[in-house]
């Protein structure tokens, strides 16, 4: 990887879902696909609903709700291209 190795790339995004909470909109810059199946737009804000918090080398995930199939998403914060904390109007970028 240039200029990051896993261990720094694992513990930004660890930051990165600790400061991110439930009720917070985060979005993605590019969809989403499962199994060949489209689950999340990309530039559209999905509300996180739960995290899920897991110890190395397993990374935590923060949970929405997919507004195309109605599951229930599990996204590496890596994923994410921005997020607004609820009830502040202030974009964050990763």
């Amino acid at each position: 990887m240039d200029g990051l190795d896993f261990t720094e790339l694992h513990l930004e995004t660890e930051l990165l879902w600790n400061e991110i909470s439930i009720g917070d909109s985060v979005m993605l810059d590019a969809d989403l696909y499962e199994s060949n199946i489209f689950k999340l737009r990309k530039h559209h804000m999905y509300e996180v609903v739960a995290k899920v918090q897991s110890l190395a080398p397993e990374p935590s995930m923060l949970v929405v709700e997919s507004d195309i199939t109605g599951d229930l998403i599990k996204l590496h914060p890596a994923l994410l291209c921005s997020y607004q904390a609820s009830g502040n109007h202030n974009f964050q970028s990763q």
